[in-house]
């Protein structure tokens, strides 16, 4: 199967090899191009050294002018030119050679938009919140599950997720907005809203987490906070998988493992989420 790829770097030098090696054995693909946007830092060299000898592109893009849609946008319109475009993050681990094939073999004229299952293997919050996210059912979501699912139903995320290119371009992308998150929630509400559906595939594997600080965490739910604010028209919606419900979720597997490091950060780092969240929603 012929894909493209698109993976923004920054900061990459401990990620690029490993990246390119686990992508290069992925089976059942073939790799048309492979794009790397670089947010430039310091000294990019040794990452550009290593995508050119790969015979890969890149293209860069000064720090300020970066921006999660914007550039994948880019990325997606100047630079892309087959049908299904794998988009992936730098820090994503593909956890066998078949998780990409697994991902992009969903994606057609119909199902236009899928996701893989990430999780987390160190036993931290960060793996109950992956393991309450991405379930181990596969299911496929159109316009008609809105009613029922709610905010649920706009799910998703560009870390380890596949596009149809053809009607990412006929829908106008991004709309050509600036954010620097949910990118993936907004074009998700998009293509089921234009009557094309969306896939969760729960054989799709990938590991994904975040080792994120007290601080770190409360100003990534605050930004978040901020997003939901701008998007409004994400308000006509209800959590039907709300904050608390995670929060009991996380606090039952990890008292049933008896898992004390995590039971320790537990009220701290919920707390983290809501009051950043609560702060960024507020914010005028």
């Amino acid at each position: 199967m012929k894909i493209d790829v698109v993976c923004p770097l920054y900061k990459a030098e401990k990620y690029i090899d490993s990246f390119i090696k686990n992508l290069q054995l992925q089976r059942g693909i073939e790799l048309v191009k492979v794009v790397f946007p670089i947010t430039q830092s310091d000294d990019d060299s040794y990452v550009i050294q290593k995508i050119t000898e790969a015979g890969f592109t890149y293209f860069l893009v000064p720090k300020e002018e970066f921006s999660h849609s914007l550039t994948r946008e880019k990325a997606l319109y100047d630079f892309c030119e087959s049908d299904v475009v794998l988009m992936i993050s730098q820090d994503v681990v593909l956890l066998n050679k078949d998780s990409v094939y697994e991902l992009v073999k969903n994606v057609n004229e119909e199902v236009v938009y899928a996701y893989g299952k990430q999780i987390c293997r160190k036993k931290t919050i960060e793996h109950y919140v992956r393991q309450k996210n991405y379930g181990d059912e596969s299911y496929v979501i159109s316009k008609d599950d809105i009613e029922e699912m709610q905010l649920k139903a706009f799910f998703a995320s560009d870390a380890f997720s596949a596009y149809h290119r053809p009607t990412f371009i006929a829908l106008g992308g991004y709309d050509h907005v600036h954010m620097m998150m949910n990118e993936d929630m907004y074009y998700s509400k998009k293509v089921l809203d234009n009557g094309y559906k969306k896939a969760y595939v729960a054989t799709a594997f990938a590991e994904h987490s975040h080792k994120l600080k007290l601080k770190q965490l409360y100003n990534r739910y605050y930004e978040t906070g901020k997003w939901f604010k701008a998007h409004p028209e994400f308000d006509n919606y209800k959590t039907t998988d709300s904050g608390m419900k995670l929060a009991l979720y996380i606090f039952k597997k990890s008292f049933k493992e008896f898992n004390i490091p995590v039971l320790i950060k537990f009220l701290p780092n919920m707390s983290a989420r809501y009051l950043g969240m609560r702060k960024g929603r507020r914010e005028k």
